[in-house]
């Protein structure tokens, strides 16, 4: 048997069907962490398998946040970095009849806004597909 010390669910209880949401129950799930420790978390699902996975899955996202808000000064910091150094270079290697140099931090920085707008409104979109699935 190995050793490795991990999370696990050691119960799983139905407390109510949800009143804003038929065909869903709340279930507690009693979660033993690496250090032995027992939580309780509140959990919705279609059923106990379903509620699981979403418990799960949103713990993931929380981590997954919690890293990129600690790396974003440095995602930011890299950006103006950006933003600032590829102009000096073109200035200096460039002749000076080829100044596009000059416009290619603005236009980067746009097509981030541009390509995190689609990403957000995909997201968005995906989300109210799986939340009314009925929608004509």
């Amino acid at each position: 048997m190995s050793d490795i010390k991990r999370r696990k669910a050691i119960d799983c209880k139905l407390v109510k069907e949800s009143k804003s949401y038929s065909g869903y129950f709340k279930y507690i799930v009693t979660v033993e962490d690496i250090d032995g420790s027992v939580t309780k978390h509140p959990s919705y699902g279609v059923d106990m398998q379903d509620a699981i996975k979403r418990l799960v899955r949103s713990q993931n996202a929380d981590k997954v946040v919690e890293v990129v808000e600690k790396k974003q000064q440095f995602f930011l910091l890299a950006l103006f970095a950006f933003c600032v150094l590829i102009p000096l270079f073109g200035i200096i290697i460039s002749d000076g009849k080829n100044n596009f140099w000059l416009i290619l931090p603005l236009i980067t920085i746009i097509l981030l806004f541009f390509i995190y707008e689609i990403l957000e409104n995909f997201r968005i979109n995906k989300f109210l597909d799986k939340k009314n699935p009925n929608k004509s």
